[in-house]
């Protein structure tokens, strides 16, 4: 399990998605830390609006990512279309801080997100299936994590 060995690498986890994606980036950052992993979902809904606000909503994932990744951290961006401006301009501020950027897409389309990050997966054959997909690999990362590092 490629990523699982990633994410237990990394110094620290941070997640973003949008709409269904989001709900799945904030499951799956709980479930790192519940195996020990600094972990954190970009999505909490105050910073979320006031970066969008103050910035753009194209912005504000990458705003976070610019002020929080460093080296050795790994960027996990799930997206059913992969083509979200907010999904791209995040894996472009992951690489620009030297952060692993891996990314969660729908298999049913070609994407701009695999051109900009340094790993992706493929899943779905729709947008719902997409999304139920990154849950699924979330959890198997999670049952990985915990049968090495968790009680």
């Amino acid at each position: 399990m490629k990523l699982a060995k990633a994410i237990r690498k990394a110094k620290r986890v941070y997640i973003c998605g949008n709409g269904g994606s989001a709900a799945n980036a904030s499951h799956i950052a709980n479930d790192l830390v519940a195996c020990g992993v600094k972990a954190q979902a970009l999505t909490d809904v105050a910073t979320l609006s006031a970066t969008a606000n103050d910035y753009s909503y194209g912005a504000a994932f990458a705003v976070q990512i610019r002020v929080l990744a460093e080296p050795g951290d790994l960027v996990l961006a799930l997206s059913g279309s992969g083509n979200s401006p907010n999904i791209l301009q995040a894996l472009t501020a992951a690489k620009e801080k030297g952060a692993a950027a891996w990314v969660i897409v729908g298999a049913y389309q070609e994407t701009a997100a695999e051109k900009l990050a340094d790993h992706t997966l493929k899943w779905g054959k729709d947008m719902q299936d997409a999304e139920e997909k990154q849950l699924y690999l979330g959890h198997k990362v999670f049952r990985y994590l915990k049968g090495e590092k968790c009680e």
